[in-house]
């Protein structure tokens, strides 16, 4: 009887887990570009209930460190837009940004600040 009991549970467990991991997933896309000083940030994140799947945290890191820390608790629409001024931005840095699904997943995106033309 004790074996049937761990076996269900188990059963229990590792549907439950199959289940929330098919429902998840990262970003599509994460596009990142610059206007002078300015981060602009586009996330592709299509979902069918963005009241309860939708990124919920937007990193960014300049040259490794980070420097942003954005919470979200909805998603408007299939594509998140955020924008960023970073004053200290100069060419040759590295900006990495990095998103957070609120039911799992990871995506990121990098762009290196070009000489001004």
């Amino acid at each position: 009887m004790m074996k049937k009991n761990i076996f269900v549970l188990v059963l229990v467990i590792f549907v439950l887990i199959v289940s929330i991991h098919v429902s998840s997933h990262p970003a599509s896309k994460v596009t990142l570009s610059l206007d002078g000083i300015v981060l602009n940030v586009s996330v592709s994140h299509s979902v069918g209930n963005p009241e309860d799947h939708y990124i919920n945290e937007i990193l960014v890191f300049l040259n490794d460190k980070e420097i942003i820390k954005q919470i979200f608790f909805i998603q408007t629409d299939n594509l998140q837009k955020v924008s960023y001024t970073i004053p200290s931005l100069k060419t040759g840095d590295k900006i990495i940004v990095k998103t957070n699904c609120s039911k799992g997943g990871k995506r990121s995106g990098t762009i290196t600040v070009e000489p001004a033309s």
